[in-house]
């Protein structure tokens, strides 16, 4: 499950992953909140937490992934991502090599400093 939060600046999009992330949260929900800023703004943040809850993704999910990534590569001008599994912690530092902007992979306890590094002030 993908959750928006709120709370962030009007050009971040800001999500929680929670449990096995299936299509349909990409189809419905960080697609379209993607798509919608950009009708906004040139370029746009992604702040990209994983909770405690996370299990994964399904395997048509990998594929969504890629192909929002190919879609939009360069819409992001920065991405943060916050996590303490090491799993997605080193497979997000792998695909940062691959972005045209800067990824930062951040644990939950330095939030703030997430924060801060995507330019955004705490949220409600």
């Amino acid at each position: 499950m993908i959750e928006l939060l709120s709370g962030f600046h009007h050009d971040t999009v800001a999500v929680k992953a929670r449990g096995v992330l299936s299509r349909a949260d990409y189809d419905q929900t960080l697609v379209p909140a993607i798509e919608t800023k950009l009708q906004d703004h040139s370029t746009i943040k992604l702040w990209y937490e994983f909770s405690e809850e996370f299990e994964g993704v399904s395997v048509e999910t990998l594929w969504d992934d890629a192909k929002l990534g190919f879609f939009h590569l360069t819409d992001f001008s920065r991405v943060a991502i916050i996590t303490d599994s090491e799993w997605v912690a080193n497979t997000a530092k792998v695909m940062a090599y691959m972005a045209p902007c800067p990824v930062k992979v951040f644990a939950r306890q330095a939030a703030d400093e997430a924060l801060r590094w995507l330019g955004e002030s705490l949220p409600d």
